[in-house]
C-alpha cells in the first residue's frame, strides 16, 4: 500500500489524473477492452468531470462499470450509473462504454441474473478500480457489522451480489472483495484527517476496507487531500 499526501483536492485531483491518463494511455495500446470499476462520491464525481483534460487515450476502448450501485430505478437521478454518466460527459461517453447494475427492480432475482450477465467482464481482471472509503470502515457497499458483507469478503470467485446499506436507500448491489482485488491497480480516492483514524483501525481490525488496504495481490494507492 502506498499512500501520497495532498495539500488540497485540486493538487490530488491534478497528480491522480495524471496517474490515470498514464495507465489507461498503456493499457489502451496493449488491449483491446480497457475496464475500469468506478466509485460514486462527491470526490470522484469531481475527478471525472476532468477526465475530457486526458489527451491521446482511445476511449472506444474503455469500459466503464460501477463499484455498487443503489437498488433504484435506472432512471432515478439518485443512482451511480446517472451521475457518473453525467459526470463523465458526452465528450467521454461518445466512444467509452459505461455499464448499469440495475434491469428490474421489482424482480430482485430476475435483477441480479441480468446484472451478473452485463456485468460479467467486469469479474475478470480490470485496469483500475476506483473506490473511496467510509468513516464506518466501508468501501464499495461492503459495510461493517453485515452478514451479507462477510459472504461478500469471503466468496472464493468474483461476483456481484446484494447487500444493506445503513442509509435511506438500504438495498444495494456490489462487486464482492474478489471481484474489487481482481485488478492491476486500485486507488482510493479520500479527503479530510478523519480518514487517519480509519487507516489506522484498518491496519488493526478486520473492517472491510482492511482487505483491500492490506492485500498483497494487487498494488494499492491512497490518494489523500488534508
Amino acid at each position: 500500500m502506498i499512500v501520497k499526501k495532498f495539500e488540497n483536492s485540486t493538487v490530488l485531483e491534478d497528480n491522480l489524473l495524471s496517474l490515470i491518463e498514464v495507465n489507461l494511455r498503456i493499457e489502451t495500446k496493449s488491449i483491446n477492452e480497457v475496464k475500469v470499476l468506478l466509485s460514486c462520491g462527491a470526490s470522484s464525481l469531481s475527478l471525472y468531470k476532468r477526465f475530457k483534460e486526458i489527451s491521446k487515450v482511445d476511449w472506444s476502448k474503455v469500459k466503464f462499470g460501477l463499484v455498487d450501485e443503489k437498488w433504484i430505478d435506472n432512471q432515478s437521478m439518485e443512482t451511480n450509473f446517472y451521475n457518473i454518466s453525467e459526470a463523465l460527459g458526452e465528450i467521454i461517453l461518445q466512444k467509452a462504454s459505461i455499464t448499469p447494475m440495475i434491469y428490474d427492480i421489482k424482480d430482485e432475482k430476475n435483477n441480479l441474473s441480468l446484472s451478473k450477465l452485463s456485468n460479467s467482464i467486469f469479474l475478470k481482471e480490470k485496469s483500475i478500480v476506483l473506490l473511496e472509503m467510509g468513516l464506518d470502515g466501508h468501501t464499495a457497499s461492503l459495510f461493517p457489522n453485515n452478514v451479507q458483507t462477510e459472504n461478500a469478503l469471503s466468496e472464493i470467485y468474483p461476483d456481484i451480489s446484494l447487500n444493506i446499506a445503513p442509509f435511506p436507500i438500504k438495498k444495494r448491489l456490489t462487486h464482492n472483495l474478489k471481484s474489487l482485488l481482481n485488478s492491476k491497480k486500485i486507488i482510493f480516492n479520500i479527503s479530510g484527517k478523519e480518514n487517519e483514524n480509519i487507516i489506522k483501525r484498518a491496519n488493526k481490525e478486520l473492517l472491510p476496507v482492511s482487505y483491500i488496504l492490506n492485500t498483497l495481490s494487487s498494488e494499492v494507492e491512497i490518494f489523500w487531500s488534508l
